[in-house]
């Protein structure tokens, strides 16, 4: 019934894509869709009946209103989460703001690189610099 070696921690999500960064060529995963899928729906739909319930002796047939709004609330969560997860960690590179203007998603970069001078790529930098005064 109850599992001891169950630790809440190791319960990773599964993931949804695998690429590489196109700014510091870093893998990357997403574990997120830019989509709600049809077990999302399921919850709404479910979460939606129980409100419906909750509610019916007081609201009666209209509480079945809740499921639009339960549907936005859905929406609006996983987009935000979509949108963390998309940025990458080590260079601070945003797809969607290279969408709509390379300039922003420049300086974005650019202000993540310097808020965070000990990141992966500028340590990579610094280490390529090394290596060509050394052959120069």
């Amino acid at each position: 019934m109850y599992d001891k070696n169950f630790n809440l921690k190791k319960v990773k999500k599964k993931k949804t894509k695998d690429y590489f960064c196109p700014c510091c060529r870093s893998p990357r995963t997403l574990r997120y869709s830019r989509r709600l899928t049809a077990a999302h729906f399921g919850q709404i739909l479910v979460l939606s009946i129980v409100v419906t319930a909750m509610g019916y002796s007081w609201l009666e047939w209209k509480g079945a209103l809740c499921f639009p709004v339960i549907w936005a609330i859905f929406e609006t969560i996983h987009s935000s989460l979509y949108r963390k997860d998309l940025n990458c960690p080590y260079c601070g590179f945003d797809a969607t703001w290279y969408k709509k203007d390379v300039k922003i998603a420049r300086a974005k970069v650019e202000e993540f690189l310097k808020q965070n001078p000990d990141t992966y790529l500028l340590q990579r930098h610094r280490n390529n610099e090394k290596n060509d005064s050394h052959h120069n």
